[in-house]
Order: C-alpha cells, then sequence, then structure tokens
C-alpha cells in the first residue's frame, strides 16, 4: 500500500466526526427549542397549582411542602425557558438541573396527590422530555431514580411504614390493585424512556443522513461554481475552443464552449443548412462510464422531448458522435435570476408578477406533460435579452408524474433553501413540490434573501421541513400585507395546503399586489401559520444574514 493510500482513511474519519459534530450541534439546537417550551409548560403548571393547592384538603405540613415544591419547581422551570430561548445559552449544566428538581418535585407530587392516583402522568411527561436528550447517562439515570422512588414510596405505603396522606388515598384499594400498580407503573416508565431514546436515534440518524447526502450536492454545486467562473473567464477572452469544437453533432457544426458542468460541456453551434443557432450539451467522455448520470443525460433529452411551451427550453435534435450523446436546444442569450440577484438583491414587485406568471405557465406545461422539475432555484430560471422570457432550464433531476424511476435510488433531489419538505424526507413528491420551490423563488427575490438558510446543511433542512422564514413584510416595507399570505400558503408544509397549480399561485400574487385578493386565501393562509407561523426571531437576524447569503442564491 503506497502513501496515498495510507493517508486516505484519516481524512475520511475526520470529515465523518465533523458530520457527527454537526449533526449533534443540530439536534442541541432542536433540544434547547423543547426545553424552551416544556418549561414554560411546567411554568404554567406550577402557576395553576399555587392558586389551587392552598384549598385543597390535605394536612398543613404536606401542603405547606407542596406549596415550596411548586414555587422552586416553577423558578427553575422559568429560568430554563428564558435561558433556553436565547440562541447558545442552554447548556448540559441547565439540562442536569432540571433534572434534579425534577426528581425531587416527582418525590414530592407523588406523595402529595397519591402515590396510586393519576400524578404518575407527569413523571411520564418529564420522562419523555429528558429521554430524548443529548445527555444519554443523564437521562437514563433520571429514569432510574423516578423508578425507584415510586417504587420505594409505594412499598413503604402498603407496608403502613409511611402513611398514605395523598389527594387520592389508596386505603380502600384492594392490595392486589396496588401490587399491579407497583409492578405496572414502573413497566410504563420504562416504555417511555425506550421510545424517547428510540425518537432520539431515529431523528439523529434521519439527520446526518440528510447531512450526507446535501453535502454531497453541495461539492457538486461547488465544482460547478468552479466551472462557471472558468467559464466566464474564457467568455471574458472572447470564448474558448473545446475538444469537439469545429466537428459536427447532427446537423449542427460546434464552435465555442459556453458552458461547463460536472458532466459534459455546452457548445455554440450553427445548423449548417439553415445557419440557425443553437447549443449543443455533449456528455463528457469520462462520465460514460457512469451508467447512471449517462441514463440521466438520456432521460433529460426524453424530458425535453415529451415538452414544447414558450417558457420552456426547445428541444432542436438528440443523437451521438463519436459515442457520446447529445442534445442540441435553443441557444439562449440573456442570464440567469441567479446572475440578476446577484446585481440586485430584489426585483420590483411588478417584475415579481411577471417572473411568477411566465415561470407558472412554464411549470403547467410540464406538469401537463407529466413532468416535476424538482429542482426549480434561481439559476434555473433564465431570462432572454431580446424577449425579456423567462425559461424554465435543466430537467436533470425531473421525474415523471406517477413514477418513482428517477435515477437518484431514493437520494434527497434538490437544492437546500429551495426543496420542497417532502424531498427534503425523501418521500415522493407530485406537482405540488414545483410550487413550494417557486413560492421559494418568489420569497427570495421579493425579500432579498432565501427563504430558508442554516448555517450547515443539517440546519437548512431542518428549516424546510420544520420552520418558517421571516414574515416578507417585515422585512420589506410597504408589502402588501396579502402578498404574505400568498407565499404561506405556496410554502405549506403539507403538499395539500399548497395551491393546487402553479397558475393559481401566480394568479394569487397578482391579485395580492393589486389589491383583490378573496378572503377564502386569507382564511387559508390564516390556518397554515396557526400551525407553522413566520419566525420572528428570522426578521431579528435578517440584516446579520442577508450580506452572507446573498452570493449564495
Amino acid at each position: 500500500m503506497n502513501g496515498a493510500e495510507q493517508g486516505k482513511p484519516e481524512p475520511l474519519a475526520r470529515r465523518r466526526e465533523s458530520e457527527h459534530a454537526t449533526t449533534v450541534q443540530t439536534l442541541r439546537s432542536e433540544e434547547a427549542v423543547r426545553a424552551s417550551g416544556f418549561g414554560r409548560t411546567i411554568l404554567v403548571l406550577c402557576v395553576a397549582s399555587i392558586l389551587f393547592v392552598p384549598f385543597l384538603p390535605a394536612e398543613p405540613w404536606l401542603r405547606n411542602a407542596m406549596v415550596v415544591t411548586v414555587v422552586m419547581a416553577g423558578v427553575v422551570a422559568g429560568w430554563v425557558w428564558i435561558q433556553a430561548i436565547r440562541p447558545g445559552r442552554y447548556t448540559p449544566f441547565m439540562f442536569r438541573v432540571f433534572g434534579v428538581f425534577g426528581v425531587f418535585a416527582v418525590l414530592m407530587t407523588l406523595y402529595y396527590s397519591g402515590v396510586f392516583s393519576t400524578g404518575a402522568v407527569i413523571v411520564m411527561l418529564g420522562i419523555f422530555f429528558f429521554g430524548q436528550g443529548d445527555d444519554r447517562n443523564w437521562a437514563l439515570g433520571l429514569t432510574t431514580t423516578a423508578v425507584a422512588i415510586y417504587v420505594v414510596l409505594g412499598v413503604l405505603v402498603i407496608a403502613g411504614v409511611v402513611p398514605d396522606l395523598g389527594l387520592m388515598r389508596s386505603l380502600a384499594m384492594p392490595l392486589s390493585v396496588r401490587i399491579f400498580a407497583i409492578a405496572m407503573v414502573p413497566y410504563i416508565f420504562g416504555i417511555t424512556i425506550w421510545q424517547a431514546r428510540l425518537s432520539r436515534r431515529a431523528t439523529f440518524d434521519a439527520v446526518q443522513r440528510l447531512g450526507a447526502a446535501l453535502r454531497a450536492v453541495q461539492e457538486r454545486e461547488a465544482l460547478l461554481q468552479e466551472a462557471n467562473q472558468n467559464f466566464d473567464a474564457m467568455v471574458a477572452a472572447g470564448g474558448g475552443h473545446g475538444g469537439y469544437s469545429g466537428r459536427q453533432a447532427g446537423a449542427y457544426l460546434l464552435g465555442n464552449v459556453i458552458g461547463r458542468g460536472g458532466m459534459g460541456e455546452v457548445y455554440a453551434a450553427t445548423h449548417v443548412r439553415t445557419g440557425v443557432p443553437a447549443a449543443v450539451k455533449l456528455l463528457n467522455p469520462t462520465a460514460l462510464a457512469d451508467h447512471d448520470v449517462f441514463q440521466r443525460f438520456i432521460r433529460e433529452a426524453e424530458i425535453l422531448r415529451r415538452m414544447s411551451a414558450p417558457n420552456l427550453i426547445a428541444l432542436h435534435d438528440v443523437g451521438q458522435m463519436a459515442g457520446a450523446p447529445y442534445i442540441a436546444m435553443e441557444l439562449l442569450e440573456g442570464h440567469d435570476l441567479a446572475w440578476s440577484l446577484r446585481h440586485a438583491p430584489k426585483l420590483q414587485l411588478e417584475e415579481v408578477v411577471d417572473l411568477a406568471e411566465q415561470v407558472a405557465r412554464g411549470l403547467a406545461a410540464a406538469h401537463e406533460a407529466g413532468i416535476v422539475h424538482r429542482d426549480l432555484k434561481p439559476q434555473n430560471l433564465f431570462r432572454t435579452e431580446q424577449s425579456s422570457t423567462w425559461k424554465i432550464l435543466d430537467f436533470g433531476v425531473a421525474k415523471f408524474l406517477g413514477s418513482d424511476g428517477t435515477l437518484t435510488r431514493g437520494a434527497i433531489i434538490g437544492t437546500p433553501g429551495y426543496m420542497s419538505p417532502e424531498q427534503a424526507r425523501g418521500d415522493k413528491t407530485d406537482l405540488r413540490a414545483d410550487i413550494f420551490s417557486l413560492g421559494a423563488v418568489l420569497y427570495r427575490v421579493v425579500t432579498g434573501r432565501p427563504p430558508f438558510a442554516g448555517a450547515d446543511l443539517p440546519e437548512a433542512i431542518f428549516q424546510v421541513v420544520f420552520g418558517m422564514p421571516a414574515r416578507p413584510s417585515e422585512l420589506v416595507p410597504g408589502l402588501p400585507p396579502d402578498v404574505d399570505d400568498v407565499l404561506a400558503i405556496a410554502l405549506a408544509k403539507d403538499p395539500d395546503d399548497r395551491f393546487s397549480s402553479a397558475m393559481g399561485a401566480a394568479q394569487a400574487l397578482r391579485e395580492a399586489i393589486e389589491g383583490r385578493m378573496g378572503t377564502e386565501l386569507r382564511a387559508r393562509a390564516s390556518r397554515i401559520l396557526e400551525s407553522c407561523p413566520w419566525d420572528y426571531r428570522a426578521r431579528e437576524s435578517s440584516t446579520r444574514t442577508t450580506a452572507h447569503v446573498r452570493g449564495r442564491s
């Protein structure tokens, strides 16, 4: 084994360690959100208990002890709520302090309410929360302690060593029922911690798989960006001669290279008889050995052959030259939307409506032909210079409606920040995935920032699946509020909540901007935002992140 081969495992190990650390950090952020919510819930419960405990029948010393316990638990819960709601403030120390006070509160609550009462349900809530935490040993330790407290307290009450002074006393219960409770309740506690750890493990694995897949996508996009930068320099110098320049692909004579990507090159070409210009996309000879890449190239040609519309790139010819397949398409002159956004972060509302309607017409033609694009983003929307026509490009990862044959072997398809939640989860997709992506693009051109942007890929995917961006009208002064509702519907997590067609989304956007949107859409958006509201924290960080993400659009 040579030195190069010996050096391979170490970078791979470091990469896996980095992926593991990124996933752990993402889940810790999610745990902070859960801790804040759980702390708030316990605080509300403690406040309600303080109002009622003084009026419930109990021994004075027991009532007083319960009041002290509730006050202490409320203080700790409030502390956790306030601290965890601030990014980066939630720590393992807080988790442990919360757990210790939780165990103390369990002991007093069980005795006060009655060892064999329904008070054990509150313990189950705590076990499930702590069981999903990052600190596995503490989660198991807290559960074991809760089980021990319940069993010992129950046995002592049954034996008469400790008097049963709870609100719901067990003196009238048969002995067999009390023994059954001592055996069954710890078993339920055990099932609860097992389910919590299983949920934690499943979430960890899912986030890690998503991160690995999306990191691969990011690497491919970085290579493509590097190729495009080389191409820009080549164009500035007057074009470049490619390996196939001067040769003929079918009826087209190939000229200079006008584009390079991971799979091949795009040449400027002319029809040898008519002189009509064209763009010819050739698969690299080195990619021919990859069966999936080859089939995906052929699939793109098959998809383009099915469609014909002014807002879709036109297919002229498909064939092979020197063993390499090619696709001849119309030659476009202009720039993609990503180029435009690098020069101006937002579009005027009139331009937004024009973009939405033209892209919607292109999507409608694709959907009518049974095609789902699955990768709608600024880089794949091209505006021609002469006619100002927006065209949808790159159907390389598109799929046929009703078919699972996508040549992706179940991998996640799309671009972080613009893919739909069902794509991010690896679920089946239909035309409503494109409507979500259209909504993400419209959010980008309206607000000047992508709707979903995380510090790393797992966080970005988490936002796509579970989060919402800042309310658009809070980022853009003077934006009609109805535009918020249109984008909320387009970006709905549940495909059933979105617009049923791209044209419907574009029409709603025009009506919102012109002040003609109906009350039905407003009510629909309100229902969607009740379950997944706009993120106010995204608004607070918008000034800091806009400059960072502008170059990544």
